[in-house]
């Protein structure tokens, strides 16, 4: 068995784990994520979430995106070095797009060249910037620090 195919076995072994210990009335993460692909939260996502496994995660669960006022250091480089897009929003955004979007399911799509967020409801869209740095934008296009490396290195 090659190094990548334990590696892609041990990400797929955390999918039911995925924010297992999250508690929040009227949220189940197994009920509630599959086929989002975008988590939208509060503050210091990713707090004792130090390793890699955090991120696989999320990625074997088809989280792409997760959008927050701000994120526990190391996590966030992980989202990056795997190849998923953690986005900062000022808090204020964040508590906006909770207040207008929370009950539509909007559909979230992402310019990462240009760096903007645009939510689409039934009733319109609406444009949110974000910044991030040409290197993490270069991770996430690359699909990751593995294949940034392949095509640098």
């Amino acid at each position: 068995m090659s190094r990548l195919s334990r590696t892609e076995n041990a990400k797929e072994a955390l999918k039911p784990y995925l924010l297992e210990d999250l508690e929040l009335d009227g949220f189940d993460p197994r009920r509630d994520l599959p086929g989002k692909g975008v988590i939208v939260t509060r503050e210091n996502f990713g707090c004792g979430s130090s390793r890699e496994h955090a991120a696989w995660a999320l990625e074997v669960n088809e989280i792409h995106l997760v959008v927050a006022p701000n994120f526990a250091r190391i996590f966030r480089q992980n989202m990056f070095n795997c190849g998923l897009l953690a986005v900062e929003l000022p808090a204020g955004t964040v508590d906006h797009l909770f207040a207008v979007y929370a009950d539509l399911n909007p559909r979230i799509d992402i310019d990462l060249e240009q760096a903007i967020l645009t939510i689409r409801t039934a009733e319109g869209s609406e444009p949110v910037p974000f910044t991030i740095s040409d290197f993490d934008r270069a991770l996430v296009t690359a699909g990751g620090w593995l294949k940034y490396a392949d095509k640098k290195y």
